[in-house]
C-alpha cells in the first residue's frame, strides 16, 4: 500500500508537471532544464547542501524528490538542502526542479547508507591522491580535458574491496574507466565497464598497505556534466537475486549474489 501511495504522488505531480509545461509552451515561455544536481546523492539520516545547473531556472523554488518524506530547503538561487529521514531506503530517486517556468525533466539522485565525501582538488596525479577510508561514497567531476581523479585507501591482506563508479546511470556525460595502483604505481586492476558502461573492480587485497583508485574518461574528455559517484566498499552487496520477482503473500526461497556477503 505503501508503493501504491507513492506511485499515485508522483502520477499526481507528472501530471501536474506536464500541465504546467504545456500553459508554458503555449504562451511561449520555454520550460526549465536541469543538467546537474551535484553531489548526487546523500546519506540516509542526513542533510546534503546541492547545487544546481541548467538554463531557464529563473525564480527557481524548489526541488521535488519522488520518495516520501525528503525535504528540500531553498538556501541561494541555485543551491538547496537536502534532508533524508532516517527511514528511507537506500536507492536511486529522480529530482526535479520547480520554479517561475515552471518544472524540469527528472534527474538521478542516489540515497546511500555509506558516508559521504566530496572529492578535494588537486588529485590529477598520484603523488597528490586524495587519501579516503574504507566504506565511503565520493562524489567527483572529470571536469575538463585530459582530467583524472586519485584516491587513496589502506587495506589489509585478504579484504575484498569492491570499487565501483556510478555514472551513466545517474545521468552522467562520463564514460569511466576504473584503475587500481599500488604504492609503487604498479597496475594491479581495470576495468572499463560492468553494470552497462559503468566499471566495477572486485578487488582482492593480495598484501597489508595502500592502493589508489585512478578514474578517468575514455576519451579523455571531461566537463561539469562528466560527475561520478566512487563507491569504496567492504560491506555487502548484491548484484542480482534468483528470482528477481516473487509473489506477494507467498514464501519463496531466494539466492543472492554478489560480493561480501555472508551465508544465510
Amino acid at each position: 500500500m505503501i508503493v501504491c501511495r507513492r506511485y499515485r504522488e508522483v502520477l499526481r505531480f507528472v501530471a501536474a508537471s506536464l500541465a504546467i509545461l504545456t500553459a508554458r509552451a503555449v504562451f511561449g515561455q520555454a520550460p526549465p532544464v536541469l543538467n546537474t544536481v551535484f553531489p548526487m546523492g546523500g546519506q540516509v539520516g542526513h542533510s546534503v547542501d546541492v547545487t544546481v545547473s541548467g538554463s531557464n531556472l529563473q525564480g527557481l523554488r524548489t526541488l521535488h524528490c519522488n520518495v516520501s518524506g525528503v525535504r528540500c530547503e531553498r538556501l541561494e538561487p541555485s543551491r538547496f538542502r537536502l534532508t533524508i529521514p532516517g527511514d528511507t531506503p537506500p536507492g536511486l530517486c529522480d529530482l526535479w526542479a520547480v520554479g517561475d517556468n515552471g518544472v524540469s525533466a527528472p534527474r538521478m539522485f542516489v540515497i546511500g547508507n555509506r558516508a559521504e565525501q566530496l572529492e578535494a582538488e588537486p588529485n590529477e596525479v598520484v603523488t597528490a591522491a586524495m587519501s579516503v577510508p574504507l566504506d565511503v561514497a565520493i562524489n567527483g567531476r572529470i571536469d575538463k580535458a585530459g582530467d583524472a581523479d586519485h584516491f587513496r585507501f589502506a587495506a589489509q591482506r585478504g579484504q575484498r574491496v569492491v570499487v565501483e563508479c556510478w555514472a551513466e546511470r545517474i545521468d552522467s556525460r562520463l564514460r569511466a574507466v576504473l584503475e587500481i595502483f599500488d604504492a609503487s604505481g604498479r597496475r594491479l586492476a581495470v576495468n572499463r565497464g560492468y553494470f552497462g558502461i559503468d566499471p566495477l573492480i572486485d578487488f582482492r587485497v593480495p598484501a597489508d598497505g595502500s592502493y589508489v583508485v585512478k578514474v578517468q574518461d575514455l576519451i579523455s574528455s571531461g566537463s561539469a556534466e562528466h560527475y561520478y559517484r566512487l563507491d569504496i566498499d567492504t560491506g555487502p552487496r548484491v548484484a542480482f537475486s534468483v528470482p528477481s520477482v516473487i509473489q506477494r503473500g507467498k514464501p519463496a526461497r531466494v539466492a543472492l549474489y554478489g560480493w561480501n556477503l555472508r551465508e544465510g
